[in-house]
């Protein structure tokens, strides 16, 4: 009786175990199917369908690193960074030498502003992948926006120096070499990124700005017409003028003036431009101009009540008695 109760036991036993196992592989299965439709609906642009196949995947299963991995991936290309930040974080703390972990979580904290932490992250997956170019630059875009081109200038070097067809590697070179007062190198490295870019709005205005360190004047006025062909913009407008007077066209310069006021008249630079220019043809005119004279009075007025700190347009309004 007692072999017959402890052999019934023993069957019971293993049925369970029995039992057990085809469960366990039933929910791995399931989890397999999961993880394909995550896959899936994130290669298709169906991130939040992603994120939540995801959730669902580590709710049963929170060591799933590839999970932790792609729920970050959904979530960064929604744009939502505090719901990246924290699946890539688990990511890195379950599997420190992924690559993609590191790099995601760099990325996420870079968006947060949190860059210091953005700069560890990056290079915790440069040590991964030394020959990352998104690494890189990564390291010198944050360095970049943490106002240390010095430290940025060698990552954005290496960035170029990996993958030189990458428009951004060329941008990120030309912003820290523009920073550090290199100005030719910030010139070939912005005309470098918009061959292979093309000349978009954020790009012009960094050639705008280069040329105009360079003083190469025609350049800046056809990257300001340029940019105007954009749209209205202040920038470009004050640039033009600025160009047109070292050219000696004084009358377009002072159109160009006039432009950039009509659309920012808080442009203080802006009117200081016309009133030298109406200035100049008032003295051009043995001062018998009473219309440019009133123009230049009023230029350097509404320069001086948006700046009064201008000891230069001051002497220039008392010098030639320009007062209201």
């Amino acid at each position: 009786m007692r072999m017959t109760l402890l052999l019934f036991v023993v069957l019971l036993l293993q049925s369970c175990f029995l039992f057990s196992n085809e469960e366990q592989q039933a929910r791995e299965a399931i989890l397999e199917v999961r993880q394909s439709q995550a896959g899936d609906a994130l290669t298709g642009g169906e991130y939040a369908e992603a994120a939540a196949l995801f959730k669902e995947i580590l709710s049963v299963n929170p060591d799933n690193v590839p999970a932790w991995i792609g729920m970050g991936d959904a979530y960064t290309e929604m744009g939502e960074w505090t719901q990246a930040e924290p699946a890539f974080s688990e990511a890195c703390e379950r599997a420190p030498a992924s690559y993609d972990a590191q790099f995601g979580h760099g990325l996420a904290l870079q968006m947060l502003n949190k860059l210091i932490d953005a700069v560890a992250a990056y290079h915790r997956a440069m040590s991964i992948d030394p020959m990352s170019s998104e690494a890189s630059l990564g390291i010198a875009t944050s360095y970049l926006q943490l106002e240390e081109p010095q430290h940025a200038l060698p990552f954005a070097e290496r960035a170029v120096e990996l993958a030189p067809e990458d428009g951004r590697a060329w941008i990120s070179l030309g912003a820290a070499s523009e920073q550090i007062g290199n100005d030719t190198a910030a010139l070939d490295a912005y005309l470098a990124a918009s061959e292979r870019l093309g000349a978009s709005p954020e790009l012009k205005h960094n050639l705008l700005h280069a040329y105009a360190r360079a003083k190469r004047y025609r350049e800046v006025v056809g990257t300001a017409r340029s940019v105007l062909a954009d749209g209205p913009s202040a920038e470009a407008g004050e640039r033009m003028g600025w160009a047109y007077f070292r050219l000696g066209d004084y009358a377009k310069s002072a159109e160009a003036y006039r432009l950039a006021i009509e659309t920012d008249p808080l442009l203080w630079h802006a009117w200081n431009g016309l009133g030298v220019n109406s200035l100049n043809r008032w003295l051009l005119s043995d001062r018998v101009d009473v219309a440019a004279q009133s123009e230049a009075q009023n230029a350097f007025a509404s320069s001086l009540r948006l700046n009064p700190n201008q000891p230069k347009v001051i002497a220039l309004v008392e010098k030639y008695a320009l007062t209201q």
